[in-house]
């Protein structure tokens, strides 16, 4: 990826991402009755791994930081063994999808990443507020 492209792949939703996931490891991620595990966290888990391909992919400078937030948010909460095989196997399975989509790097791939940042911070802003007791869609009050 050229120099005037990189320019496009911005920080701030990573930054904000990394932000949300930090805080929700400060929270127990406990989903009550745990039967498999929270669709919020399967949602989230499954974010960071195409976020984590497309990076790697895009930016490498970035290297396994969101590899290593998947595992910071897997070693946060008391969920079960399948609770946990559950959001690896989301990653793992967004991860796949986005390696057979974009074998190399692309503006449009790039601009997923940015994306799939996004749609990540709102979900983790989604699953704080529930954790810390707000309603849902309301993570600062």
């Amino acid at each position: 990826m050229n120099g005037t492209r990189m320019r496009h792949y911005t920080n701030k939703h990573s930054a904000l991402l990394v932000m949300l996931i930090l805080g929700l490891t400060g929270m127990s991620l406990s989903t009550r009755a745990d039967p498999v595990v929270d669709e919020g966290l399967k949602r989230l888990a499954g974010t960071l791994g195409a976020v984590h391909y497309l990076r790697v992919l895009c930016k490498p400078s970035e290297g396994q930081v969101w590899r290593l937030k998947m595992l910071d948010m897997l070693a946060a909460g008391d969920l079960s063994q399948s609770g946990k095989d559950a959001l690896i196997g989301s990653f793992n399975a967004a991860y796949s999808r986005q390696q057979r989509a974009h074998p190399t790097c692309t503006q449009a791939a790039a601009n997923l990443g940015n994306t799939y940042a996004r749609q990540g911070a709102q979900e983790a802003q989604r699953l704080a507020g529930r954790l810390a007791g707000r309603p849902a869609g309301r993570p600062g009050s």
